[in-house]
């Protein structure tokens, strides 16, 4: 009690409440200052650590001096009749200062905040990033107006330019080219994109000469950064020569404007080829490539293009992947699957041979060494998805690439990176129908029937229509038409088990009794929703699955997974092997008798 009183007598309480409120004050005024400025983070824990200092020597102080009208001297001993300073009403008035600033210290720290509401606030207030662009599809002024093809690719060889420049975001193709004949603004689209600039421009072919237009514009004040007319001869060299001029132009007007965002870079367009021909050849094919639209016709261009010009790498490669195209899934040119994946393989090596870092013949190979085969060993399966990850190195934009190696991580249940690379192609190319029914067909796969068809939904008001959307998705959620719709389109043979109708019933059923389907269903193997879709439910099993993937993984096969069949089926694989060289995926564990179980 002397202690207490001895420390009342020297002020020591009164002088370390004033600090703390004086601190807190000092701290409110810095992070003010700090959120209003460009102030580094550093400074404000720098204050802070200052202030913490300063209170030990702040009572030290106040213990060994008092304060006089002749100056600050040192305490001395309390004298026999010297009395304690009264609590006076300046001291009331320090106490609830204290006690206010205490209570706000805990309410800051202890109130219930939204953390994803805030955080989405405040991305929505921050809008799009300063370095980012859109390029549009340039218009076609060509006297005919049948120059569109040629004035696309144009603008799209600039884009391919622009998405190798460090530290700017660039709209994907499919997303800028959507606004094709679109009256919209500038502003508009930029908001639509989540762009801040964008680049337009135009394509005018007249005899032997061209003009090319570019223009770049700031969606914020909607007014033109820089642009430029180029009239030149029409030969290949020269539009690649303008490519470049443009793109460096774009780079160097940004980084003046962004303040040095950007890295300097030198911008180099190397000349893919120096035929005129063989490049407006090249882009007609790639139109046709993209929309998956009659691969014969994107044959015969590109036959034509490599007779033009051997040493044109990037349609050789686009020869190899329309072939493996043709071979595994949409046909379209002559030849058998075994002869069409062997003429893919060729020309995707003839593209190696020429550009080794060709992304989309590493990719094609890489798919091609694996997805054709029922049951490749641990090694192939290893060297697809290393070759596959090194094709996303050399382009990050290589859609098809994450494609691929999504299905191959799924092929090995890493369900979870599968649906990452599908996710990372869907943001690149939002309108990518083969990304968005990987990813549906995954969930459903999953068991996660709501977001597949939520996915579903999302993708059909993008314009997306993706007919393969999995159906037992669709008759769980109780969707008969849109299921009706999707069957009808993807599976147009009724098999002799039944109608679509039947197979919906079934589904939404799955107590039913359907043995009286069982010997059709037997006759059936080689059809994908006999085995599939329906086997796992009325218990029917082949003793070789047409593609034994899906019963490792598939939610509607949970039963079958705790059978001595299933358990033979996948011993007799090559998962085991190569879950034990790189990682059992979540769902699968290993017991010690060597059992592996999979949920």
């Amino acid at each position: 009690m002397d202690f207490l009183a001895e420390l009342r007598r020297r002020s020591v309480f009164r002088v370390t409440a004033a600090y703390l409120v004086a601190a807190w004050v000092v701290m409110q005024v810095v992070g003010f200052v700090a959120d209003a400025s460009t102030m580094p983070e550093w400074a404000t824990t720098f204050v802070l650590i200052l202030v913490i200092a300063g209170l030990p020597i702040v009572i030290v102080v106040a213990w060994a001096f008092e304060i006089t009208p002749e100056g600050p001297k040192l305490t001395g001993p309390r004298g026999e009749d010297e009395r304690i300073k009264p609590f006076r009403p300046a001291d009331a008035i320090l106490v609830a200062a204290l006690v206010a600033v205490i209570c706000v210290v805990v309410w800051q720290q202890l109130a219930p905040r939204d953390v994803q509401y805030v955080a989405a606030e405040v991305e929505q207030d921050a809008g799009p990033e300063a370095a980012s662009i859109a390029v549009l599809a340039f218009d076609d002024l060509s006297p005919e107006g049948n120059q569109e093809y040629f004035s696309d690719g144009i603008s799209e060889e600039l884009l391919n330019v622009l998405v190798r420049v460090d530290g700017l975001r660039v709209a994907s193709r499919t997303s800028a080219f959507s606004f094709k004949g679109s009256d919209a603004s500038i502003p508009e689209i930029a908001s639509d994109l989540n762009v801040r600039h964008v680049v337009e421009g135009s394509v005018r072919r007249a005899g032997d000469t061209i003009r090319i237009t570019a223009q770049l514009i700031d969606s914020e004040s909607d007014g033109h950064m820089w642009s430029e007319t180029y009239d030149r001869e029409l030969t290949a060299s020269n539009i690649f020569a303008v490519q470049d001029e443009i793109a460096t132009a774009i780079v160097a007007e940004l980084r003046a404007r962004l303040g040095g965002i950007l890295p300097e870079v030198e911008i180099d367009v190397t000349a893919a080829t120096d035929s005129l021909d063989a490049f407006e050849l090249y882009w007609r094919a790639w139109e046709l490539y993209l929309d998956r639209r009659d691969l014969g016709e994107v044959e015969r261009l590109l036959a034509q293009v490599v007779d033009l010009d051997p040493e044109y790498a990037e349609a050789w490669e686009l020869r190899g992947a329309t072939h493996m195209l043709a071979g595994v899934q949409y046909g379209g040119i002559p030849g058998t699957r075994d002869e069409l994946l062997a003429m893919a393989r060729e020309y995707n090596d003839i593209a190696l041979a020429l550009d080794p870092d060709s992304s989309l013949a590493i990719a094609s190979n890489a798919n091609l060494s694996v997805d054709v085969l029922a049951n490749p060993d641990a090694a192939m399966l290893a060297q697809a998805i290393e070759d596959l990850t090194r094709a996303i190195e050399l382009d990050p934009h290589n859609v098809s690439a994450l494609n691929w190696r999504g299905g191959e991580y799924l092929r090995v249940g890493y369900d979870q990176l599968a649906i990452q690379d599908y996710l990372a192609c869907i943001e690149l190319e939002p309108l990518s129908a083969a990304c968005q029914g990987s990813l549906i067909n995954t969930y459903s796969t999953m068991g996660e029937y709501q977001l597949a068809y939520d996915r579903l939904i999302e993708s059909l008001e993008q314009g997306v229509a993706y007919v393969g959307a999995s159906p037992v998705s669709l008759a769980i959620l109780g969707k008969r038409d849109l299921f009706l719709v999707t069957v009808a389109q993807d599976y147009p043979d009724n098999p002799p088990w039944g109608t679509p109708d039947v197979f919906y019933e079934i589904l939404r059923n799955p107590e039913g009794d359907w043995d009286h389907l069982i010997p059709a269903f037997e006759a059936q193997w080689d059809n994908n929703i006999a085995y599939r879709y329906l086997g796992p439910i009325i218990g029917a099993y082949p003793s070789e699955f047409p593609d034994g993937w899906y019963a490792f993984y598939d939610h509607e096969y949970a039963e079958y997974r705790r059978s001595p069949e299933y358990q033979a089926q996948l011993q007799a694989s090559s998962l085991p092997e190569f879950w034990r060289a790189y990682g059992f995926p979540p769902q699968c564990r290993e017991r010690d008798d060597g059992w592996i179980e999979c949920e």
